[in-house]
């Protein structure tokens, strides 16, 4: 059986972080030789304090690694994915709660499909509603609709949700080999919000593998779109930065 490092970011949601660790507290014990890596970046809300004090996870199986600063998404995760010495790599926003179900459910497909570069479940909100979590490439028509609010899916989107080999699928909860880390190299710490996870997955279908949609496992998701809230927040200006330079990268608007 595969062994999974599970690589969880935070940065001061420790109710979040704490909801999700007793969710995964269960497999982590049917799964001893697997182990939970956090990575804290500059937390200030005594979140490792919690978690310690909770007892729920078994010290031989954590590691906790605090960051001084934001390092954002994917430098955060790039500290986790270092540290990750198992089989599989299991990411996981600190927003969501998870079931044994659907992380062995994901574990068995990636091992018998050698061609799987990426898979990942749906993503449900807490009262059962399904998230377009399995995207297009996000082109600068769909991100512009997105800022101003627009309701309702695009075509492109509405496809997206229906395909098993969707362009890419988002962060919050994303499964695959530890020797795709060293084929294709850590996520591109110059997108420091968004889209580093339509990056990621990019280079992993430019690598000639597969991006899996499998909507018959899903988690828990409390989703947070920050970036909506005002596209005139510093979040929201660092996600435009990066947005530019990922069309830079992959010389591609649309």
């Amino acid at each position: 059986m595969l062994n999974i490092s599970v690589v969880v970011l935070t940065c001061n949601q420790a109710t979040y972080t704490l909801r999700l660790l007793e969710t995964l507290t269960p497999w982590l014990k049917n799964n001893p030789d697997s182990e939970l890596i956090i990575v804290d970046n500059g937390s200030t809300d005594n979140t490792s304090k919690i978690i310690e004090e909770s007892g729920l996870i078994s010290p031989s199986q954590l590691h906790y690694i605090y960051n001084a600063k934001n390092l954002g998404v994917a430098g955060g995760r790039n500290i986790g994915l270092r540290k990750a010495s198992k089989d599989l790599v299991l990411i996981l926003d600190n927003d969501t709660e998870v079931s044994p179900a659907a992380i062995d459910g994901l574990r068995s497909h990636i091992a018998s499909r050698q061609n799987c570069g990426l898979c990942a479940p749906a993503l449900i909100s807490p009262s059962g509603d399904i998230q377009d979590s399995a995207k297009p490439f996000p082109g600068l028509g769909i991100k512009i609709a997105h800022i101003l609010d627009r309701k309702g899916r695009s075509r492109s989107e509405e496809e997206a949700m229906k395909s098993p080999h969707p362009f890419y699928v988002i962060g919050a909860c994303q499964m695959f080999r530890r020797s795709i880390i060293d084929e294709i190299g850590l996520l591109d710490e110059n997108i420091f919000y968004g889209p580093e996870d339509a990056d990621w997955c990019m280079r992993i279908r430019n690598a000639g593998y597969t991006i899996d949609y499998l909507p018959q496992y899903n988690i828990i998701h409390h989703w947070q779109r920050a970036t909506n809230r005002s596209p005139f927040s510093p979040l929201s200006r660092l996600h435009l930065r990066a947005l530019l330079y990922f069309y830079r990268k992959h010389h591609r608007l649309f």
